[in-house]
């Protein structure tokens, strides 16, 4: 898709960070959008920001883990506008990082996996033959993460392994049917954001009743990871390197090169059958030649 102007361009998670700036630069692009949160005040802020430009949006509160507010946001960008050509399903939060993966609970999967992934599901599922339906050129554009092509480390990278793997399934039945709406995976690195701040919006039926033995470490390292964000690329560059992937087609968008050698490193052991150099408590001796 190479004609921005007077398409119209869906965007979740449009309230802030990556969103707000995908939002931005499609209607500098001449788009007319549709923005989507779930945090309402931030919503606001920035579709009055984007009409006060002079540009064309509405704004729409989502829960884009429940695929009846995703078909209500599809329904609200056709009433708005008629069509839609491109989606962007972008909202996504930190997850469950408080302890082993085997320490989560449901409420921790249900949540992370609910915003990370199914989000894109039912994101796909609503919006694509909306486009198809039309036959004039889209796209389809999921954010993933570099942490979807290096090894994971927990749960959210889980969550951004499947959105990518959705993601190459889908541009292979897109291709594989030649019509003109092709796929991007976004793999953000480092970026200025407050993805670990997601936790603000979780909801309270999703909440653990009784504090996991993790919490405390999980608050701590979300307070490190938000800082070491805070240094990372804008969001605008992001949204620049979107609209050029979107352009040129690109079925894999990664923003860097700071990770190359953690997915060499991956795909190596892959190929080469190579267990993976992990961070670990170190063995101590028991006394008996055995260490333990």
């Amino acid at each position: 898709m190479k004609d921005f102007s007077g398409r119209v361009a869906v965007v979740t998670g449009a309230g802030s960070g990556m969103g707000r700036a995908f939002a931005q630069r499609f209607a500098q692009e001449g788009m007319r959008v549709v923005a989507a949160d779930v945090q309402v005040d931030a919503l606001d802020r920035a579709v009055a920001e984007l009409t006060a430009d002079g540009h064309q949006v509405v704004g729409v509160r989502t829960d884009v883990s429940d695929p009846v507010s995703v078909r209500n946001l599809a329904e609200q960008a056709v009433a708005a506008y008629g069509k839609v050509h491109v989606i962007c399903n972008n909202a996504g939060v930190e997850g469950y990082l408080d302890g082993p993966i085997w320490e989560a609970t449901d409420r921790d999967w249900n949540w992370t996996v609910g915003v990370n992934f199914w989000s894109v599901v039912y994101g796909v599922r609503t919006f694509l033959p909306l486009i198809l339906s039309h036959g004039e050129p889209g796209h389809v554009v999921n954010t993933a993460s570099m942490t979807a092509v290096t090894r994971p480390a927990n749960m959210y990278g889980i969550t951004k392994h499947a959105v990518m793997a959705l993601t190459e399934t889908l541009y292979a039945d897109l291709r594989s049917r030649g019509v003109p709406v092709g796929a991007t995976a976004l793999c953000p690195g480092i970026i200025a954001t407050n993805l670990f701040l997601g936790s603000r919006n979780r909801p309270a039926e999703l909440r653990n009743e009784i504090e996991t033995p993790g919490a405390v470490a999980g608050r701590e390292k979300r307070d490190l990871m938000h800082a070491r964000l805070a240094e990372g690329m804008s969001p605008a560059e992001v949204a620049d390197q979107l609209v050029a992937a979107i352009r040129a087609d690109r079925l894999y968008a990664l923003t860097d090169h700071d990770w190359d050698d953690r997915i060499s490193d991956r795909f190596g052991n892959i190929l080469g059958g190579v267990n993976p150099v992990v961070d670990a408590v170190p063995q101590t001796s028991t006394g008996n030649g055995k260490v333990g």
